[in-house]
């Protein structure tokens, strides 16, 4: 079957119901313009012939032809015949954000109701919601680094994933955001491009040091660094399923605690931002919002089919 007869079909059909009061209309009148007049009643049939003009009768059905005509080709032009699409030019934002999460036991702690992991996740979803544009992926970390999504534009796939993120199902326990850093990086170089972004939501980073590596791999990159701060500076123990919280080698309850000036130096150092979260979207409209990292070449001019339609009623008319 030909692609104009399968896509063929009309943007306003309920206007073909203009169509059956026409035909009775017409029958009406022609027959009213067919019937037998009182002359014809009251003279022979043969006489008729040499009294009454029958070309005249025919003249003047013409108009309920063109009436009927006209009608229909009217109705069918309102009821919009279509069968193929228009591209539409649309700009796309050519930018990417790798979001990088935090997994390590830390994020347990209850300094935030009802946990650093619960809060953290909601968050997660906020983000993703407000992703309209662009791509997105989502690298998780403790003891080493896992790409949960790559860089999609598809966020729906990345919230069913959220669920599903706890500490329990890292492999290997512990605390590497240099390892998820360089994964984001790799992410980022793959896409080739586009502007990209690294959000890291974290309870925090071991020293200065670490924030010292963490500098130098991101300097040079071109990619913007994000920080969002999970946690109080106050802290809390980590809880055990036993009961009781995780104890180093000295029996002492681990309390981790958010150093937040350790993080915002990273920021700082890497040109990026730095915020706590919060309940309410100011931590987002702070870290995401930046009218001067999209400028007019973070944006590229495509032709997509979208459900516009080449309408054909005018031309019948």
């Amino acid at each position: 079957m030909p692609s104009f007869l399968a896509d063929f079909h009309f943007l306003r059909p309920w206007w073909l119901l203009a169509l059956p009061p026409l035909l009775l209309f017409i029958a009406a009148l022609w027959r009213l313009g067919g019937g037998a007049s009182a002359w014809e009643q009251a003279i022979d049939r043969k006489l008729l012939p040499y009294l009454l003009d029958r070309d005249q009768r025919r003249v003047r059905r013409h108009p309920l032809l063109l009436l009927l005509a006209g009608w229909c080709l009217a109705t069918v032009a309102l009821a919009g015949p279509v069968w193929w699409k228009l591209p539409q030019p649309v700009q796309q934002r050519q930018d990417a954000l790798v979001i990088v999460m935090d997994l390590s036991l830390s994020m347990f702690v209850r300094d935030h109701q009802p946990n650093r992991l619960d809060l953290a996740k909601r968050k997660l979803r906020d983000i993703l919601a407000l992703r309209e544009e662009g791509q997105t992926g989502l690298v998780v970390y403790a003891g080493d680094a896992h790409i949960v999504t790559p860089l999609t534009d598809d966020v729906v796939t990345i919230a069913a994933m959220v669920p599903s993120l706890d500490p329990n199902i890292m492999p290997l326990f512990g605390s590497e955001p240099l390892a998820a850093i360089d994964t984001a990086l790799s992410m980022l170089d793959d896409a080739g491009g586009v502007r990209g972004r690294i959000l890291l939501m974290t309870d925090g980073i071991r020293d200065f040091a670490e924030a010292e590596a963490l500098a130098r791999r991101l300097s040079g990159s071109g990619y913007q660094l994000l920080v969002m701060g999970i946690g109080t500076e106050a802290g809390g123990g980590i809880p055990m399923n036993d009961g009781d919280f995780l104890r180093d080698s000295n029996g002492q309850v681990v309390t981790p605690a958010l150093d937040r000036n350790l993080l915002q130096s990273l920021a700082n150092r890497s040109g990026g931002r730095y915020h706590d979260i919060q309940l309410s979207d100011s931590d987002l409209e702070y870290l995401l919002t930046d009218f001067a990292f999209f400028d007019g070449d973070g944006l590229s001019r495509t032709d997509e089919e979208f459900d516009v339609w080449q309408e054909l009623g005018p031309w019948l008319l």
